[in-house]
């Protein structure tokens, strides 16, 4: 397994419990295949460098995670099925 980082953000005005649900979501994706989280990090909600789909502001989450290639896919999938997210980047950490 390698170290991973992802950050996506959401619509501004998604609920809390709503937010805690996706996050949920995204650890199933990540661990469902073998993968591990390390850490979850709630930015809250902040401004975009442009609009997105009409929104200038998103809740930010970054996750640390080792995943395998496995997981990593199926960790797209969840954002690209999800409706709220936005926009998502996923990255190797250095060792």
């Amino acid at each position: 397994m390698k170290p991973y980082e992802t950050l996506f953000f959401t619509e501004p005005g998604i609920e809390n419990d709503a937010l805690d649900a996706l996050i949920g979501k995204v650890e199933t994706a990540i661990t469902k295949n073998g993968g591990q989280v390390e850490k979850i990090d709630k930015w809250g909600r902040r401004p975009l460098a442009y609009p997105v789909d009409k929104n200038v502001e998103g809740n930010y989450v970054l996750v640390n995670f080792q995943a395998t290639g496995e997981a990593l896919k199926e960790l797209e999938r969840t954002y690209l099925i999800n409706q709220t997210i936005l926009r998502f980047m996923t990255t190797a950490r250095g060792q």
